[in-house]
Order: C-alpha cells, then sequence, then structure tokens
C-alpha cells in the first residue's frame, strides 16, 4: 500500500519528475504544467463528471489530450438502454483549453462554434452550464446543473509513477455530490431532484501516460440505511497505484487492493469485486452494458461499461461492517478502457 501524503507542496521538480508518490484525500501537491518535460502531443488533462440515478444520468467532461480537446456533454437512459451524445472538438489543441491545475480552483468557460461548456466552482458547490444548440434536428441538448461539494469532504487522490521518471499520473476521484437542477435533450427534460437521490462523481486527471495503457474503474454513490455510501476502485497501471476508497457520510476509508471480474462471454453476468483484506465482498448486477470505441487508427480509446446496482459488504477502517443489499438499490458502474494515445 503507498503511503499517504498530508502536507502540500510541489507534484514535479524541475526534471519533470515526480517529487514524491503516494495517495491523498485532497489535492495537495500543485500541479504545473510548465514543469511537465513531454511533447505536448503527450500531456492528459481532463475535468469528467457523471451525474446519475437509477433512471437517467448525465456525463460532463471536458478534455484537452493534445491531440484533441473536446467539450461534451452525454444522455444516459438506463430504462431504455440508450445514450446520446453531444460534443465538439478541437484538433490539435495541445493544451489551448487551459484547463485548471487544480479542481478546487479556477474556473472553466470554453465554446466550440456554437456550443459552450461551463463550470463555476463556489465554495459549497459547482455550477455547471451547457449548451450544444446544433445537435438532435437543431433542437438542442442544454442545461444548468449544481454539484453539492462540501468544503470537508474526502476525495480519493493518487500520485501514480511508471518505469519512465517522465510519465505520471495525478488523480482525484470525488463521490457522493448530490445533483440538482434541469437539462433538456431535443423536446425531452429531465431534472435532478431530491426525490430521486441523484448524485455526481468526478474523475480529474492530469498526466504523461505511456503511449499504451489500460485500467479498470468502478464507482458509486447513494443511501444505504440512511448513511450516504460512496465508493472508488480504481487500478491497472503504473508501478504502484492505491484509488481504493470507502466514502462515508463524506469521509474516506482507505482500502488496499481491490480486483473485479467478469465474465467476457457474457458481460451482463455479475460483475466480481474482492479486496485482499476481505474489506471488500460486492457483487455488480449489471442492468445496462455499453461499448464506446473511438478508434483513429494509431490513437484509440476503446471502454466497455457496466451499469447496475451493487450489493454485498464493505468493511470501514474502525470494523464496521455495511451491508448492501438489492433493496437499497446502490447504483454505479464499473468500466475496462483499452487506450493507445
Amino acid at each position: 500500500m503507498q503511503s499517504e501524503i498530508t502536507s502540500p507542496g510541489p507534484l514535479l521538480n524541475d526534471k519533470g519528475h515526480l517529487v514524491q508518490t503516494g495517495w491523498a484525500r485532497d489535492l495537495l501537491l500543485k500541479y504545473e504544467r510548465s514543469r511537465v518535460h513531454a511533447s505536448a502531443l503527450r500531456i492528459k488533462e481532463w475535468d469528467y463528471y457523471e451525474i446519475r440515478n437509477d433512471k437517467f444520468g448525465l456525463i460532463l467532461v471536458i478534455y484537452d489530450v493534445g491531440y484533441q480537446g473536446k467539450i461534451q456533454a452525454t444522455f444516459l437512459d438506463f430504462e431504455r438502454h440508450e445514450t446520446s451524445e453531444a460534443s465538439e472538438v478541437e484538433w490539435f489543441s495541445k493544451g489551448k483549453l487551459n484547463l485548471p491545475p487544480s479542481s478546487n480552483a479556477g474556473d472553466i468557460r470554453y465554446q466550440i462554434k456554437n456550443s459552450s461548456w461551463e463550470c463555476v466552482k463556489h465554495k459549497d458547490h459547482r455550477q455547471f452550464k451547457f449548451n450544444f444548440p446544433d445537435y438532435f434536428g437543431g433542437k438542442g441538448f442544454q442545461g444548468e446543473i449544481k454539484l453539492m461539494c462540501p468544503p470537508d469532504m474526502d476525495s480519493m487522490v493518487n500520485v501514480i509513477p511508471f518505469s519512465n521518471p517522465k510519465h505520471f499520473v495525478y488523480a482525484q476521484k470525488a463521490n457522493c455530490m448530490q445533483a440538482f437542477g434541469t437539462f433538456k435533450v431535443a423536446d425531452k427534460e429531465y431534472t435532478f431532484s431530491d426525490e430521486l437521490k441523484s448524485y455526481g462523481c468526478l474523475d480529474w486527471t492530469r498526466a504523461v501516460f505511456p503511449y499504451k495503457t489500460t485500467w479498470r474503474w468502478a464507482s458509486a454513490s447513494g443511501e444505504v440505511q440512511g448513511n450516504l455510501l460512496g465508493l472508488n476502485f480504481d487500478y491497472g497501471f503504473g508501478l504502484e497505484s492505491s484509488k481504493n476508497m470507502i466514502f462515508f457520510n463524506h469521509k474516506g476509508h482507505h482500502l488496499d487492493e481491490v480486483k473485479y471480474y467478469w465474465n467476457p462471454y457474457n458481460v451482463e453476468d455479475d460483475w466480481i469485486f474482492e479486496s485482499n483484506d476481505d474489506r471488500v465482498q460486492m457483487h455488480l448486477h449489471p442492468t445496462f452494458v455499453m461499448v464506446d470505441d473511438n478508434n483513429f487508427a494509431i490513437l484509440r480509446m476503446k471502454v466497455l461499461k457496466a451499469y447496475g446496482y451493487f450489493t454485498g459488504t464493505l468493511v470501514l477502517d474502525n470494523g464496521e461492517k455495511i451491508e448492501i443489499s438489492k433493496e437499497d438499490k446502490f447504483f454505479g458502474h464499473a468500466e475496462y478502457a483499452e487506450n493507445r494515445w
């Protein structure tokens, strides 16, 4: 298991090497793009938010991966097993989107053609506004969403090294951000409300990856027996990694090694989750499985993603067991990604 980082400091030294590795509960280390010793085509930066309940969801993402910059909104219909995406691309962006060096500060406002995407950060929430007017026959895809982010909430932060010292991943995962607001896909309107208990998760990443990379990421948020519960299981690359955490009423309970498995011949079978210390014994019962494959010959991003209900047992740092049943409707996802980028 990696050691916990508890003090602020720089992420990279003057050579572009990591100053230290480990995990943290917040972004304590300072990311400076100017210290990265890599081609602008190799630097990967993204802010990825996924907001959902067990009926529908919304993905809001902005990224700059060097050869491409993108703003995107994706509607997820878990009942009809359908997705709808609106996006605009800027080729060979190479840092032009100027994404902030931290998820905790720095507003984002970006426009490509007629479409716009923004995230404004406040003390206890993040306010999103997006508009893709040219999609769905000119009826558009637009909305305004608020994600609650209590200032004292823990997150899962990881500093990951590779054999090449100029490669690194600095990533933050956050869960259990309650969502409010409305968005419209063509003529149909959807609302995140108290009644639906909708939550957002964040994947904030600044990195220089190797050309070929694979990963596994699972995330879920919801209420279980009156408590706010979240999980983040995340592994698959680097020399060391420790991105596994249970969130219980916004406090993080760090885990050692968690792995999960699925049947490659029938991905709708249960996905099995287990840890090396028996603190995780979980099943994901898929209700919707999707494959997203963006293939540009030498560049490719392919993701297998299963949505559904988690059941099983989680053990907190103090030994308390959390039993999750089907009646809890603890909804989330697990994915497997392969990238050449």
